[in-house]
């Protein structure tokens, strides 16, 4: 029998008093005191700052990183060669209103790692990169309509807000999913453009695209790369059905491009015609691309004659953020992977040693230095068994673990790895795991 959920926020309040008094000042002035993704019960930390894989916050407690600002932090915090690199660039100019050549630098760079990839554009999110990746595709084919993967999360407009979280009672049958709008306020009309695919299922895939390729201008598809445990043959099978029936290919890698110096398709072995990124190619600042074919991309050519398609945005390519990606993206050697990934391994091989040997069910997910945590007996296979996992022991655990001195995702999906971790990290982690585990275990 386990300490109880009101021991384990006790714990939590006595010793993040400042982080309390913080967020009740922030609520007078912001809506819910924080932005969504970083609220908690019964309020998040606040921290003060980063070194290396760890953080700390305003009550100067430490805590390890597997966090990593929402996966977009693979250098840890505070790393050198990012911050010379935006040093110089500052002294050079923040905002010079033209190409400064640090966008070019960055975008050969990536052009360099992904095979597919023959021409890249900037911008400002992993929102904004969807956006454009689906305008240009829509352009390109002459064809009105998208398919999503049910659960895929690509950002927060209105054609993506679909089907991303939606109650299982209301998202039709398991191998033909509803499209269901999750987010307020979106265009009604939003949703009668999403064909929503299952993960997993080769055969709904194939019978739902030969079905409506005829208006699918493409499938943007998000790997769920740590998340859940795709198959490769499915990951696949979603190429070769996209190529069998003119649709186009668009491959979310905004989470997914940390698991190989080629990202999530080299590791799937698969081409798209069209890549997202985001996160880390920032190097830790706000930023979004997208890129593929030469002949799609190059709809967004305006040195010839008008295409009718355009993509900028004040802040869109800019210097700083360009630097600090470049010096991010160069530390990333063959060797860097290996290490994280290797990290990835003993992580998962002591998590599953720990689901052995306790009573409370718990599944790792790991690929790469991704990894998710769920609480439930159910295999996971698509987005509809997640909603197995027990939420409530997840949010017991995540509390507990940063009494312990460890940072999470909240809910425990989507953590990641840092480069300047070692076995000891990992180690300390699965440990405070199983004492997480038993606290919370009613």
């Amino acid at each position: 029998m386990g300490q109880s959920a009101t021991a384990i926020e006790t714990t939590y309040a006595s010793e993040t008093q400042g982080s309390r008094e913080q967020f009740e000042r922030d609520r007078k002035s912001m809506p819910g005191g924080a932005k969504g993704a970083y609220y908690y019960a019964p309020y998040p930390i606040t921290m003060q700052r980063g070194e290396g894989c760890y953080l700390y916050d305003i009550d100067e407690r430490r805590r390890v990183d597997f966090a990593n600002h929402h996966t977009g932090q693979i250098l840890g915090h505070n790393n050198a060669a990012v911050h010379a690199a935006v040093e110089a660039q500052l002294t050079r100019g923040i905002a010079l209103g033209a190409p400064t050549g640090a966008e070019g630098a960055l975008a050969e760079e990536m052009c360099r790692r992904v095979a597919s990839l023959e021409k890249v554009r900037f911008c400002n999110s992993g929102t904004e990169a969807s956006l454009h990746a689906i305008r240009l595709a829509r352009g390109f084919s002459g064809r009105p309509k998208i398919a999503k993967l049910e659960g895929g999360y690509h950002g927060s407009h209105d054609l993506v807000e679909v089907s991303v979280a939606p109650p299982v009672d209301k998202a039709g049958p398991a191998e033909e999913p509803y499209s269901v709008p999750t987010a307020g306020g979106m265009s009604p009309n939003a949703a009668s453009e999403v064909i929503v695919l299952p993960f997993n299922n080769e055969e709904a895939l194939e019978r739902l695209v030969r079905r409506h390729r005829d208006e699918l201008a493409c499938v943007i598809l998000d790997p769920k790369t740590g998340i859940l445990p795709v198959r490769k043959e499915y990951i696949q099978a979603v190429r070769r059905v996209t190529e069998e029936n003119d649709v186009l290919l668009v491959l979310d890698e905004v989470v997914a491009f940390r698991v190989a110096r080629g990202g999530a398709q080299e590791h799937y072995g698969i081409s798209p015609d069209l890549t997202t990124f985001g996160k880390l190619v920032g190097g830790g600042f706000p930023v979004g691309a997208f890129g593929g074919r030469a002949d799609i991309m190059n709809l967004f050519d305006s040195s010839g004659e008008p295409t009718g398609f355009f993509q900028s945005g004040t802040f869109s390519a800019h210097a700083v953020v360009m630097a600090a990606g470049l010096a991010t993206l160069q530390q990333l050697t063959p060797s860097a992977f290996e290490h994280m990934n290797g990290l990835g391994e003993r992580l998962r091989a002591g998590l599953e040693d720990l689901s052995a040997r306790i009573s409370t069910p718990l599944q790792a997910v790991v690929l790469g230095s991704l990894f998710s945590v769920y609480f439930t007996d159910e295999p996971l296979v698509d987005y509809r068994s997640l909603a197995g996992n027990n939420g409530a022991m997840a949010h017991r655990v995540f509390l507990s673990l940063l009494n312990q001195g460890y940072f999470l995702s909240q809910g425990l999906s989507m953590n990641a790895l840092s480069l300047p971790m070692e076995n000891e990290h990992i180690d300390g982690l699965v440990q405070a795991f199983e004492r997480a585990v038993e606290e919370s275990s009613q």
